[in-house]
């Protein structure tokens, strides 16, 4: 029990590092809105005060239904496709050198640019916004899968082959398991990338979504 003590301090102190911390940030909110005015910055009072308005509405619940619907589709096609698609380079060391520097390149292509093609292409709903938070997401999820393919211990590959193991056994029982560490890293990046990728997307297209109420609340 006396071990515990110090873990217990730490973590209250922590709590309380924490708390203190919003604390100054809503002071200084509230400073904000003092000093410049509510045109440029609501109070925090009148913001929780429309927050629970929207929700007794419903029109709050229906926006954030909305936004994590495309954020979680958009999410798990991206992270099916950001491990695939390494798994699949990996089996062709020549293949991947040719893809990998297009794919690359690719990704410094700002994803909202091409926002008048997918309104073309897709019209106003939720696919064009799916189409960028699934970019936005696959290339977190694609390079740290990617670089933990290459942090695999190569001399347990060649004892798993020797021990007679397939290619599929190899995949799934020494290479997965080892560069989880990489794939939780790059899903903890890629999860608020995914919301806030959608909420962006809903500035430019969507008819619903808590984007969407913000970019029409901007302008009236």
């Amino acid at each position: 029990m006396a071990s515990d003590a110090p873990i217990a301090a730490r973590r209250r102190a922590v709590l309380a590092g924490r708390c203190l911390l919003a604390l100054l940030l809503l002071l200084g909110w509230e400073l904000g809105a003092r000093t410049l005015g509510s045109v440029f910055f609501a109070a925090p009072l009148d913001v929780a005060v429309r927050i629970v308005t929207l929700a007794q509405s419903g029109t709050l619940a229906e926006d954030v239904a909305s936004t994590l619907r495309v954020s979680a589709l958009g999410f798990a096609i991206a992270c099916v496709a950001g491990v695939l698609l390494p798994f699949l380079l990996h089996r062709s060391p020549r293949v991947s050198a040719a893809v990998e520097p297009y794919i690359m390149a690719s990704m410094g292509i700002p994803k909202y640019a091409l926002a008048p093609w997918l309104i073309l292409w897709f019209g106003i709903g939720d696919l064009p916004k799916l189409v960028v938070v699934t970019l936005m997401v696959f290339y977190i999820i694609f390079i740290t899968t990617s670089a933990g393919i290459r942090a695999v211990d190569q001399r347990l590959i060649d004892m798993a082959r020797i021990a007679g193991a397939g290619g599929t056994a190899i995949a799934r029982e020494i290479i997965w398991k080892s560069l989880l560490p990489f794939f939780f890293t790059g899903l903890k990046v890629a999860l608020p990338r995914a919301v806030s990728a959608t909420i962006v997307g809903e500035f430019l297209v969507a008819t619903q979504g808590v984007g969407h109420y913000i970019e029409h609340s901007r302008q009236v």
